[in-house]
């Protein structure tokens, strides 16, 4: 029964992560409700103060949980259900009990990118959320985002207009509208798609709630694509559970020296994908959901709103003159690669680029070659290797392939 279920996550004590191993060790909440405290020892690691949590039997908390969830039309996916993401069960803690309005999408069979930033967002970070949400969406992507302020919101509504259910996972109670704002696009969310959280009815928007229900967002992406975040965003904190649970984390560049994208611009430092568009990110799935994945054009002309700036902190980027700089034309040995294609001539390369970007440029060749193997050729570690590589992209040297391979860049 469901009140079993609820009593387990509100135990004293007992977060994801023990609630789990609960229930696996008796394999039904309703047979764990009616253990006894020697049955408690028996579970790997429960401590003593949590065997106590769990000797609590009063379920009038939980049952009237259930009641408000009827009353306003709330539903309950629980971790046995059949319905429950596959992707999310294999978490190291996955919620037990999902409070949910709207319509649970075929998460496990599509492409899902979660899309995460700052609250305060400059107008390019707001712009560019909106047009990879819509990108990604029209592209075949779920786009999962957190509701907040800023990125979330404008990432959702992009989603909104590409055609693909969207999922908006929130930190506070389903019936919980925030920002108060909001309260239009957790309807459109609810019409066309899923809005979710592992909170019950009521509970309020604590700041300690969202870096744990961070965790859920990246659980149901195959990859997190950071928008625009600072350098103590909880952006990074999705970003490194992303990394923990196995996912792909993107990153779009930031200006130098502004202080809301500087957690962009680390990422990539450490290895993070970079992109510049939705088709960018799309092509890393291509091989794993082709029936799924089309990757169009489009999106570029979309602009800012007035409300759409009127739903974010905005923070205002300096104002920097940029000089372009253009690089003399020389001429340079090609590569032979037996078409009629012109590549990048590394040798000609070599005296700008570092040790640790030689090691990996010297592996490129014409033909795409894996990450991995890069990164033994190299002989580098993996966050090095990474990092050379980025570097390389943006240096116009490496081009990122389907399937996280690498080639030579053509020349220009």
């Amino acid at each position: 029964m469901l009140k079993y279920w609820i009593w387990l996550c509100l135990c004293k004590g007992i977060g994801p992560r023990m609630a789990l191993s609960v229930l696996r060790f008796f394999g039904s909440p309703e047979k764990a409700y009616y253990a006894d405290a020697a049955e408690y020892a028996l579970v790997p690691d429960l401590t003593k103060v949590q065997i106590k949590g769990l000797q609590n039997k009063e379920l009038r908390e939980a049952e009237k949980i259930l009641e408000d969830c009827a009353r306003q039309g709330i539903h309950l996916l629980t971790y046995q259900d059949a319905a429950y993401p596959e992707r999310l069960r294999n978490i190291p803690d996955p919620p037990i009990v999902l409070y949910y309005k709207g319509t649970i999408p075929n998460v496990d069979d599509s492409p899902a990118i979660a899309m995460v930033g700052a609250r305060k967002a400059t107008p390019y970070g707001l712009l560019q959320a909106k047009k990879f949400g819509y990108q990604l969406s029209n592209g075949g992507a779920i786009v999962v985002s957190g509701m907040a302020r800023g990125i979330d919101t404008l990432s959702l509504e992009g989603a909104l207009t590409g055609g693909t259910p969207v999922i908006g996972v929130l930190g506070c109670g389903i019936d919980r509208i925030y920002p108060p704002e909001n309260g239009g696009l957790y309807q459109d969310v609810i019409a066309h798609g899923w809005l979710v959280s592992e909170y019950p009815p009521g509970t309020p928007p604590d700041a300690r709630n969202f870096p744990v229900r961070n965790r859920i967002m990246s659980g149901l992406a195959s990859g997190v694509l950071v928008v625009e975040a600072g350098p103590r965003s909880g952006s990074l904190i999705t970003a490194s559970r992303a990394l923990e649970q196995g996912r792909d984390v993107f990153a779009i560049p930031s200006n130098i020296g502004m202080e809301v994208g500087e957690g962009n611009n680390q990422l990539l430092r450490e290895g993070a994908i970079l992109v510049t568009s939705g088709q960018d990110v799309l092509q890393e799935y291509v091989h794993l959901f082709p029936d799924r994945i089309h990757l169009r054009t489009g999106g570029d002309n979309l602009t800012l709103l007035p409300r759409d700036l009127q739903r974010a902190e905005l923070s205002e980027a300096p104002k920097v003159a940029q000089n372009v700089a253009h690089p003399r034309s020389s001429d340079k040995k090609s590569v032979d690669n037996g078409t009629n294609r012109s590549y990048i001539d590394l040798e000609a390369k070599k005296e700008e680029l570092s040790a640790d970007e030689w090691a990996v440029a010297s592996q490129l060749s014409p033909k795409p070659i894996h990450v991995d193997e890069l990164i033994e050729e190299s002989r580098l570690s993996a966050a090095q290797a990474l990092s050379a590589l980025t570097l390389l992209e943006l240096k116009g040297i490496a081009i990122r392939m389907p399937g996280r391979r690498y080639q030579l860049s053509e020349k220009k």
